[in-house]
């Protein structure tokens, strides 16, 4: 009976120090999400509301265009440190080639057009972040 008590004692212990164990570690997981990591200077934001997230984002009509890059999903922590880090070198590359926004949208909507200051801030930003994400 003794060594019953015992073992509960230390099974109830070793579950308890367990349990705190794991909520720590889910504390610290969701402290170290990317929403706190990427700087969204206001010139980026500025150029990103004007110009992005018409289609990058959860209000947009077009699922292709928010599956590659949805924006509100940086501020809610929705995409993983590498995830977001690789979805910013894909952003890199797609702006240096001009290739965003897309000609057809161009042709409906010439105000989206981004300026050559624009996207070269765009680029720098993303490769600051992405570089940011990836020492994480």
């Amino acid at each position: 009976m003794k060594t019953k008590f015992i073992s509960l004692i230390i099974l109830f212990t070793v579950s308890i120090g367990l349990f705190s164990f794991s909520e720590n570690n889910k504390e610290n997981y969701q402290n170290s999400t990317a929403i706190e990591l990427v700087d969204i200077p206001e010139n980026v934001k500025t150029i990103l509301d004007n110009k992005c997230m018409g289609c990058h984002s959860n209000d947009a009509k077009g699922g292709k265009s928010k599956m590659k890059m949805n924006f509100d999903k940086i501020s809610d922590g929705s995409y993983s440190n590498g995830k977001l880090a690789s979805k910013f070198g894909k952003m890199t590359k797609v702006l240096g080639k001009n290739k965003m926004p897309p000609k057809k949208l161009l042709a409906k909507y010439p105000d989206k057009k981004l300026t050559p200051e624009e996207s070269k801030i765009l680029m720098g930003w993303a490769t600051e972040q992405r570089l940011v994400l990836n020492k994480e």
